[in-house]
Order: C-alpha cells, then structure tokens, then sequence
C-alpha cells in the first residue's frame, strides 16, 4: 500500500512542481492538496464507472423512421 501513496505523492509532487519551487515553504502545502484532488477524481472514477460504461454501451432504442 505504502508504494501506492509513494507513486500518488510523485505525481502529485510534479504537478505541484509546476507552479511553486520546491524549497519554497508552501510546496509540501500544494503536494499534499493536489495529492487529494488526485485521489478525490480517482475514487470519483471508481464510483461511476460501472454507470457510465452501461451509458455508453447501451444499445440505441430510438425508432428511426
């Protein structure tokens, strides 16, 4: 588990690399928040996948006249 977190807090880190210098005092602030919006879209993706794919896949029931 722990090297799930290490992978999320690598990205998170060179996202938050983007805007702030990393020895500026509010980089680990920036990595930490980006590090929840991460984890927040990806349980959100999670959650409504199995909704959106029966959407996309459903077949069309329109009539075409």
């Amino acid at each position: 588990m722990s090297w799930l977190i290490g992978i999320l807090l690598a990205g998170a880190g060179v996202v938050a690399g983007w805007f702030v210098p990393r020895d500026q005092l509010g980089y680990t602030i920036l990595q930490f928040v980006v590090l929840l919006l991460a984890i927040l879209l990806i349980s959100v993706v999670i959650l409504y996948f199995p909704r959106l794919r029966s959407i996309f896949t459903q077949p069309s029931t329109k009539k075409s006249d």
